[in-house]
């Protein structure tokens, strides 16, 4: 889910030539649409600073021989390039439960003429080898537990895998066509990276990379009971957040998450989904049946015909305006309805439900029997703005069952 590049119109053969390979690039992630319907918020996009390759390895590294932090194993500088097939091993082996810090830079471009990119926490995974859960930080810092003993090894991808296992969901050649570099160095700690960086800080800083970092891990947010990410898309904790009392906030900035609970029931008559909600912050201006500006806060349910829907809180769209995602790769797949609408009400706790069995018959209308799960989602990629949201009392009901807390 990125943003995608305003086009002008070609005028000679090279240019020919660079749209149909940006073409060819966004169809392997399953991003095209209509170019001429695209905007960019340029002014958004250079408000992004992050260090340069020398600027972050050379400072981490002298930061480093200044500390000479006992609890600092190794420290490795990595390099991932587009044309390089995942997975790549980093020369790095860990054992089960060993903590590894990542500070990142680059950048993955979509198109270079357009200046358009996205940073390197969006798309950047690494895990022990072949193990799962892969890792991915979406944040240009993050920290990593070992999962399984073995070599450290990492990857890119923009939605480009097909399952948690890291299998390429495109055609290797067109993955390896990426204009994309990510640097950053990994540090692997003896003992816990929060000894570890803070021993690190008490030496000093780069560009206040180490600080984020142990801010990050001394905020104590973490994930709800019997929530999971979705293997495409990191967040966790860094999006989401386990409130306490069932309440969850959902906090994205220029990245994106789906948090999912599994409930497995029947999908028949009368199944009601409801929560309340207070948004504090909606990451769209724009109408989000638009490409670029489907930046969102919603809660949904996932059928057992693969297909999902999405309550969302529209900033202009009419309430009960329902669509498919304009993400084509997720068009197939995922259907969006308005259930709130502007900004009123921004700031108060108000309370909704759904028919989620007559919303699915009148907007879908497939073989579902049964919701498998359901999701909370954020996302600000698109414009790159900041949401903000909490979740609580979410429930399922239905006549003569036992109603389903979540």
């Amino acid at each position: 889910m990125c943003p995608l590049p305003h086009h002008a119109g070609c005028s000679h053969a090279a240019d020919g030539f660079n749209r149909r390979y940006m073409l060819k690039r966004l169809m392997a992630l399953g991003l095209t649409a209509p170019l001429a319907t695209l905007v960019l918020d340029r002014r958004a996009m250079a408000a992004i600073t992050f260090l340069d390759r020398v600027e972050l390895i050379d400072g981490v590294t002298a930061l480093i021989a200044r500390a000479k932090s006992p609890e600092l194993r190794e420290a490795r500088v990595f390099d991932l390039s587009g044309s390089e097939l995942p997975w790549k091993d980093l020369g790095i082996s860990l054992a089960s439960g060993q903590e590894v810090t990542f500070l990142l830079g680059g950048r993955v471009r979509l198109a270079r003429e357009q200046d358009l990119w996205v940073e390197p926490d969006v798309a950047f995974h690494v895990r022990t080898r072949g193990a799962r859960p892969m890792f991915n930080p979406m944040s240009n810092t993050g920290t990593m537990t070992a999962a399984a003993d073995g070599p450290l090894e990492m990857a890119r991808s923009l939605v480009e895998f097909k399952d948690a296992g890291g299998e390429l969901a495109v055609p290797k050649d067109e993955y390896a066509k990426a204009d994309a570099h990510i640097y950053g160095v990994a540090l692997v700690w003896r003992g816990s990276a929060l000894a570890g960086l803070t021993s690190l800080l008490s030496h000093g800083d780069v560009d206040g990379i180490v600080a984020a970092e142990l801010a990050r891990l001394q905020s104590a947010r973490k994930l709800p009971t019997g929530w999971h990410n979705f293997f495409m898309l990191g967040g966790g904790p860094v999006i989401f957040n386990d409130i306490g009392n069932g309440a969850i906030s959902v906090e994205p900035l220029k990245n994106a998450g789906i948090l999912q609970r599994p409930v497995g029931i029947e999908l028949k008559p009368q199944t009601k989904l409801s929560w309340r909600w207070i948004v504090e912050e909606l990451p769209s201006r724009l109408p989000e049946n638009q490409l670029t500006s489907h930046d969102y806060l919603s809660i949904a349910a996932e059928f057992d015909d693969g297909q999902d829907l999405t309550y969302f809180w529209s900033s202009s769209l009419p309430i009960g305006t329902a669509f498919r995602c304009p993400i084509p790769r997720w068009t197939p797949l995922e259907s969006h309805m308005a259930v709130r609408s502007g900004f009123a009400d921004l700031g108060k706790w108000v309370s909704d439900e759904r028919d989620i069995y007559a919303d699915y018959r009148e907007h879908i209308g497939g073989p579902a029997k049964s919701v498998v799960n359901v999701w909370l989602l954020g996302v600000s990629l698109f414009q790159r703005r900041s949401g903000s949201c909490r979740f609580a009392d979410m429930q399922i009901s239905q006549p003569g069952a036992e109603t389903l807390k979540l």
